[in-house]
């Protein structure tokens, strides 16, 4: 079982470093926050889903239905879904970046342009790094595990 564990906590980390390495250098196919990532996904482009755990721990039963159904539509369109234990380094990181993210298929440069992160986007991240005690740092300062 531990095996296991340290298999996908692996796993976990190099998607990561990919969603990481994609934010820098083609930022048009790594998007983060709620809001982006349905869009992204109303379009069929999520290619990975990145999620957080904690985020199904809310103690809001419509954030957690939120994204149950966000991780099912998701599934749907044939993407994969990874979710980030909280307890792990990995899932710290995430949690930094709203707990919520996605690796695009294809790059969506308009999708950036429709708007910034509403403020329920923002009360999620908050509820998220209240749950996980890590720090919120900005994107620049988060360094690739």
């Amino acid at each position: 079982k531990v095996q296991l564990e340290d298999t996908k906590a692996a796993g976990d980390v190099k998607c990561l470093d990919t969603f990481f390495e994609m934010l820098h250098t083609d930022q048009d196919r790594a998007y983060y926050g709620y809001n982006h990532v349905v869009r992204a996904n109303d379009q069929n482009a999520v290619e990975t889903l990145l999620i957080a755990d904690s985020l199904f721990r809310s103690q809001d039963v419509q954030t957690r239905r939120k994204y149950v159904t966000l991780v099912e539509k998701v599934r749907e369109n044939g993407g994969v879904v990874r979710v980030f234990s909280s307890l792990h380094v990995s899932g710290e990181k995430l949690g930094q970046l709203s707990g919520v993210a996605a690796i695009l298929r294809m790059p969506l440069p308009d999708l950036d342009d429709e708007g910034d992160a509403s403020d329920e986007d923002n009360d999620d991240a908050a509820a998220l790094v209240a749950t996980t005690d890590s720090s919120v740092v900005e994107l620049d300062d988060l360094e690739y595990i």
